[in-house]
């Protein structure tokens, strides 16, 4: 429409310019321009909005309130600018960078096919792994160090502003022994009849052994006698017969009839412990939501990643069999 004022970036671009050079003169100097077109520029963007952007009684380019008011959203308009004239730069395209925090029972299960899927599906995204135990991996998500993290249930987690979270998956829990060490008659035991077996458990580092001993407590069970902070290591001692261990019951127990391992079934049961992605709310909440459900659709606490289809169909069928 004739006669309608028009707001252009270069109007912008040179009253940012008279802002922070602080006169018309350097800021033509900075624009390689002469000081007249800025002046024109800057009453075009005054008659554009209908703003008074400086106070033109002082000799320096003082702002007014209604000029401090249009800078914030000029650097604003300027930076999303520069943005849209990127899209196209498709051979400079950046990677995005996320870094993200697992545990060793992730690391044995379904991570390793994850990151083989997922590094094809997204090129364009880079993940920095970091496998550590739980309890170190929320520090350094809560020190900023990490983006996301996925470990067992933090309670606190769930009332600080700017965190968000997403269940993954519930991890089936039980108690499990050497098929020697202690006799489970045939119905289930009740959790005081373990008393008398050493407890074999996670070290203070891990959030998944604190669920546990919580609950363990709350039942009037001992704490653990003997800790360990390596999972294949806890699965070793409590094969050689050491002591009883909660573990997870569905990764473990394909190992159960092979090594010797039995599930000990228990009044009451014990819980399932929900693994969870964290990860900081803000301006990349998008992309690490949409993590977050990829890491949902992937999680499969059941399996180690080193035992094949082919394997798992074996030993299914033999404990059918064997049942």
């Amino acid at each position: 429409m004739k006669g309608v004022a028009m707001l252009t970036l270069t109007q912008l671009e040179s009253f940012i310019q008279v802002v922070e050079l602080g006169t018309f003169e350097r800021a033509s100097q900075r624009l390689n321009a002469t000081q007249s077109t800025v002046s024109k520029r800057i009453s075009e963007l005054e008659q554009a909005t209908g703003l008074c952007l400086f106070d033109r009684s002082r000799r320096n380019a003082r702002l007014t309130e209604e000029g401090e008011q249009l800078l914030e959203l000029a650097y604003k308009s300027m930076e999303n600018a520069k943005q849209i004239l990127e899209l196209n730069a498709q051979s400079e395209r950046r990677l995005h960078r996320v870094r993200i925090g697992f545990t060793e029972l992730t690391a044995l299960t379904w991570l390793p096919d994850f990151l083989r899927d997922y590094t094809l599906e997204r090129p364009d995204i880079r993940l920095d792994i970091t496998i550590d135990m739980s309890r170190s991996l929320y520090q350094q998500f809560q020190d900023g160090e990490l983006d996301l993290v996925v470990i067992p249930l933090v309670p606190e987690a769930f009332s600080q502003p700017g965190v968000e979270t997403r269940l993954l998956e519930e991890v089936e829990m039980a108690f499990m022994a050497s098929e020697c060490l202690v006799d489970d008659g045939s119905g289930p035991l009740p959790i005081s009849a373990l008393e008398r077996y050493p407890l074999i458990g996670q070290g203070k580092h891990s959030l998944f052994a604190q669920n546990i001993n919580r609950w363990l407590s709350h039942q009037g069970m001992p704490t653990a006698t003997l800790t360990t902070d390596n999972l294949l290591a806890l699965v070793g001692l409590v094969t050689a017969g050491r002591g009883i261990s909660v573990l997870p019951q569905r990764c473990v127990q394909h190992l159960t009839r092979a090594q010797g391992l039995q599930t000990l079934e228990t009044t009451p049961r014990v819980p399932s412990v929900g693994y969870y992605a964290l990860y900081h709310g803000g301006v990349r909440i998008q992309l690490f939501e949409t993590l977050a459900r990829r890491l949902a659709e992937a999680a499969d606490f059941t399996r180690p990643f080193f035992i094949s289809s082919v394997d798992l169909a074996h030993h299914v069928t033999g404990l059918a069999r064997n049942d």
